[in-house]
């Protein structure tokens, strides 16, 4: 009879994580940084961030970014790709209703082109878009094509 000899594990990769586990966590880490920047100027009132335009809307992109978080923390690749959909279509929406809340917010002003006037004062702060947006990509792209193998 012959001795078998014991499976080997490999447990370097249940100790660390791995690249797109970083950029997951990286990813997650910019959108809250997106969230707290300047997204909008408005004049005499001044900058406003993800909070100030609709709190509702800002925690639960941060309770997704933190469920990203902790899906990269814990090598859970399809919780950090869940996490950043979420993220991208709330982003979304709130860009959509920010665009029509600032066209149609003058409307009250009768005459036309003091109300396109003023609905022109209020400018978007494009870095912290951006910053959402670039961390929503990186959470889809950090857990997208990711599998579990097994190591015997």
């Amino acid at each position: 009879m012959k001795a078998e000899l014991p499976l080997r594990v490999n447990r370097v990769n249940h100790i660390f994580m791995s690249f797109k586990n970083y950029l997951g966590l990286f990813g997650a880490i910019l959108v809250i940084a997106g969230g707290m920047s300047p997204m909008l100027r408005i004049p005499v009132i001044g900058n406003w961030n993800y909070l100030d335009i609709d709190t509702v809307l800002a925690s639960i992109v941060f309770v997704l970014a933190a469920t990203g978080l902790l899906g990269a923390v814990m090598r859970k690749p399809g919780l950090v790709r869940f996490s950043g959909w979420g993220v991208l279509v709330v982003v979304l929406f709130t860009l959509v209703a920010v665009y029509f809340k600032v066209n149609d917010y003058f409307s009250f002003i009768p005459f036309r082109k003091l109300a396109s006037l003023a609905s022109n004062m209020v400018h978007y702060k494009w870095m912290g878009w951006a910053m959402l947006f670039s961390g929503a990509f990186l959470m889809i792209g950090s857990g997208a094509g990711l599998r579990k193998t097994k190591t015997y």
